[in-house]
């Protein structure tokens, strides 16, 4: 981020003052020194530790997820589950629900996510280490911001479809509308859950791709911008002579380039921030969708190991009219269930019963996943928090981010932990469905 400096000074009294100074003296050389000096300021050497931290963190995310792919594909391949997305179709409706699979969706997104991390984290490297790359390859350079704005809506989109699988399973079924009001037949009409369904993931990805794209071209600019700076004050400070008369023209020149990168400078200060903010506002949502969702299934899953240990009553359910057509090739038996169950107390409450239960693979297997689901919880949970603290304070501290070292170090402190804690939670996630 070549040239982003606080919010810009008052330049009138600048250009007549350098005019002035220039007349009988080359003052051309102390300004080219002040900004090469603060070019080199910029350079953030002692952050190279927290991006090599960075790189380290996604390249393990980036091979735990997909040793965890390929044992799923392997695993599951030979019976017929490997899907990302399957339709649920109604008797009564020519349109399907599109439901995504909440087991397969995270490793491919997870992959994706930190190939943008590591995209970014690797550029920032080079350029840090090597700044005459990025003097030579300014698009390179430039395309550190794209890949920093875009860097976490795998993540947010693989959290919101993980989440939607099971919202859509515990409450939008729609075996469960039979019942349902005039309202909330057309809440869960089709369209209407496949536009929400995709359609907040895809506002998302265009929302950051916009921002990043325009960060890019504008921190091109800058560099751009900042090269001809540079060139000039060498050029003007070879040529100076005593009261020459080009001096009003040349420091014209200056002073119009200088102002321009302010002023681009300041609008990429302003969408950071605009960014910061979008990261801030869809973490707190992803949180509390996620954490309401994993909840309801840890409710589910409880209650079904009361029942597989006898403790609990099998619930009673209506046949429905509208059968899934399609209910056999999407989970491969059909959605309702006979609803006569004619025993109150069923063998199932005996005490050798429970205890076979308990020592039963699936039993084991539920309990099992009911931990990792839980474990996972509370890892996103504050990852997620992490982000949002983040986001906070990229925010509020970016305008001073570039000259505050401590500010530096607690927002890299902040990303990395995040990501360690995204890294770890998505683990588990994984070792839950294979």
């Amino acid at each position: 981020m070549s040239v982003l400096t606080s919010p810009s000074p008052d330049l009138s009294e600048a250009l007549p003052t350098l005019n002035a100074v220039t007349s009988s003296f080359n003052a051309y050389p102390f300004i080219l020194e002040t900004s090469e000096d603060h070019k080199r300021r910029l350079a953030y050497r002692s952050l190279l530790s927290f991006d090599v931290a960075l790189i380290v963190v996604h390249l393990t995310l980036l091979i735990q997820a997909t040793i965890t792919l390929g044992l799923k594909l392997f695993l599951r391949a030979k019976n017929g589950k490997i899907w990302l997305w399957r339709k649920h179709y109604l008797l009564d409706q020519a349109v399907p629900y599109l439901v995504p699979n909440g087991h397969f969706i995270i490793e491919p997104l997870s992959i994706i996510g930190a190939i943008f991390f590591e995209l970014f984290s690797i550029i920032v490297f080079v350029v840090l280490r090597n700044p005459q790359i990025g003097e030579s390859l300014p698009g390179l350079h430039a395309s550190c911001l794209f890949w920093f704005a875009v860097s976490w809506v795998p993540g947010f989109i693989g959290f919101w479809w993980s989440g939607w699988s099971a919202f859509y399973v515990l409450f939008l079924t729609p075996t469960h509308t039979a019942s349902s009001g005039k309202y909330t037949r057309l809440f869960y009409h089709p369209i209407l859950m496949n536009t929400v369904c995709i359609g907040v993931p895809v506002l998302m990805s265009i929302f950051f791709i916009i921002i990043g794209a325009i960060l890019s071209s504008k921190h091109k600019r800058v560099g751009q911008a900042y090269d001809v700076l540079l060139t000039s004050l060498h050029q003007f400070s070879d040529f100076w002579k005593p009261n020459d008369p080009s001096r009003f023209n040349n420091n014209e020149h200056l002073f119009n380039v200088f102002q321009f990168i302010l002023v681009e400078g300041s609008q990429i200060l302003y969408l950071l921030q605009i960014m910061a903010v979008g990261w801030a506002v869809i973490a707190v949502c992803i949180i509390m969708f996620y954490v309401a969702t994993a909840i309801s299934v840890g409710k589910v899953t409880q209650r079904t190991m009361m029942m597989a240990k006898g403790r609990g009553r099998f619930p009673k359910f209506r046949s429905q009219p509208t059968l899934s057509m399609s209910s056999l090739t999407a989970s491969g038996r059909h959605d309702n269930v006979d609803s006569k169950t004619k025993a109150d107390h069923y063998p199932g409450s005996t005490p050798s019963y429970q205890a076979g239960a308990m020592k039963n693979p699936s039993f084991l297997n539920i309990k099992r996943n009911l931990y990792f689901l839980r474990t996972s919880c509370g890892l996103m949970t504050v990852s997620l928090g992490f982000n949002f603290c983040t986001s906070l304070v990229f925010a509020n501290k970016i305008p001073t981010l570039l000259i505050e070292t401590t500010w530096q170090v607690t927002l890299s402190s902040l990303i990395t932990g995040s990501c360690v804690l995204l890294s770890f939670s998505l683990f588990v996630q994984s070792l839950m469905h294979i």
